[in-house]
């Protein structure tokens, strides 16, 4: 007669044996995971409500000082100070 509650003696790493007792540990690290990618995706929204304005704004001041690195490394070295400076400015 086979057993089918055990792993024959924690061979499935679950240490104890018991089948149900690794489903469970994955079960609630799952769950776990499932609170961590909510809670991330809450804070998202909180950021984009109450500082979306300013993020675009960064955005685009890095997206304006990327574009010049090509014309020059002198003239990149401006722009990433100004670059510098607005961020600052803007927290």
């Amino acid at each position: 007669m086979e057993d089918y509650d055990t792993c024959e003696g924690g061979s499935c790493g679950c240490g104890s044996g018991d089948r149900y007792e690794l489903m469970e540990g994955r079960l609630m690290q799952m769950a776990f995971w499932a609170h961590k990618a909510v809670l991330f995706e809450k804070l998202k929204e909180r950021i984009e409500k109450e500082d979306g304005q300013k993020m675009d704004q960064i955005v685009g001041l890095i997206l304006d000082a990327t574009k010049d690195t090509a014309e020059g490394r002198k003239e990149a070295e401006k722009k990433r100070e100004e670059l510098r400076k607005r961020i600052g400015e803007a927290f």
